[in-house]
């Protein structure tokens, strides 16, 4: 079912964006954002996760999304997990992302420990994309959106199928999500990713199949290769009104695009969003150098601001 950066091979180059935001149910309710998301881009290699606090204990919550998040992060823009990346099989790659969720998972337990709490009190779902040129690869516990493009295709990838309830979901700390709830998928010749967290449903999927709203994905990845920024993303997101459910919002785009439409250096570039009780609004930056712990803000420094107006493609 169905910001980047630099050099890819064949003249293609990665670009993205993300931005989460606060949902009208949580605000009213005066409860900050339980989503989270990350993106990495170097050369022809990118990264991009997001991931959905349990609404069931917010706030403890969000600690477990954002630090799932930055510790994928982290690990996937290691030099070794790159190198491994680009020059495995696509069976040594779903065994890359699979460790991926080991990591986030080792990190959400010690982040627990350190707060005192109980791990199922920092539940959170993931959702991951690990690209380059050759190969793309996508991995989830729980009910976020992937989406992709190929040849001009666009579609949906690994939903969840729920059961008796409509409204539970698997999380990364559920007792024996890494082996019986993650999901995997790879496919070559995708040009464009889209992650997104359950907030998002009723605008950019048909809720019943969960099948992609082509609009909406087509006309996101364009803006991007427009040259969109973070801070336009996230005023869309801030916009929607109408979504039925009252959730945080979150999305993350990555798409390919000509060497022409992006004037930025051979650099490791890396965003996430900012840890939970960060002031409302606040986006993160492209930084470029190692990802580390510190937060930052998207500068969308070497691309054009397209003037287009980005939620005219929602359903």
């Amino acid at each position: 079912m169905d910001e980047r950066v630099n050099g890819a091979a064949g003249g293609r180059r990665w670009t993205a964006c993300g931005a989460s935001v606060t949902g009208s149910e949580h605000r009213r309710r005066g409860l900050g954002c339980d989503d989270a998301y990350s993106y990495g881009i170097l050369g022809d290699f990118a990264v991009a996760t997001v991931a959905d606090g349990a609404g069931s204990v917010t706030g403890t919550s969000a600690w477990g999304a954002y630090v799932a998040c930055r510790g994928v992060l982290k690990d996937a823009m290691n030099p070794a997990f790159i190198d491994s990346y680009s020059s495995g099989s696509s069976t040594d790659a779903e065994i890359l992302v699979r460790v991926l969720f080991d990591g986030a998972l080792h990190r959400v337990r010690r982040q627990a420990e350190a707060m005192g709490l109980d791990v199922a009190l920092l539940s959170t779902t993931l959702s991951v994309a690990v690209t380059d040129t050759r190969l793309a690869t996508f991995a989830q516990i729980g009910d976020g959106i992937i989406a992709t493009e190929r040849d001009g295709v666009i579609e949906t990838l690994l939903a969840e199928h729920k059961q008796e309830y409509a409204n539970t979901t698997s999380f990364l700390q559920s007792e024996g999500a890494l082996e019986g709830s993650l999901r995997t998928a790879g496919h070559e010749d995708v040009t464009a990713i889209a992650l997104s967290t359950d907030g998002m449903s009723y605008k950019i999927t048909d809720v019943t199949t969960g099948a992609a709203y082509q609009p909406f994905f087509r006309g996101s990845w364009q803006h991007l290769r427009d040259g969109a920024q973070s801070d336009q993303l996230q005023a869309m997101l801030d916009g929607i009104r109408d979504d039925q459910t009252g959730d945080d919002k979150t999305l993350v785009l990555v798409a390919r695009c000509a060497d022409a439409e992006w004037a930025g250096t051979e650099a490791l570039r890396w965003a996430h969003s900012g840890s939970p009780g960060s002031p409302p609004g606040s986006a993160p930056s492209v930084t470029v150098g190692r990802p580390d712990d510190a937060t930052v803000t998207d500068s969308g420094a070497g691309r054009s601001r397209s003037r287009s107006r980005w939620g005219r493609w929602l359903r």
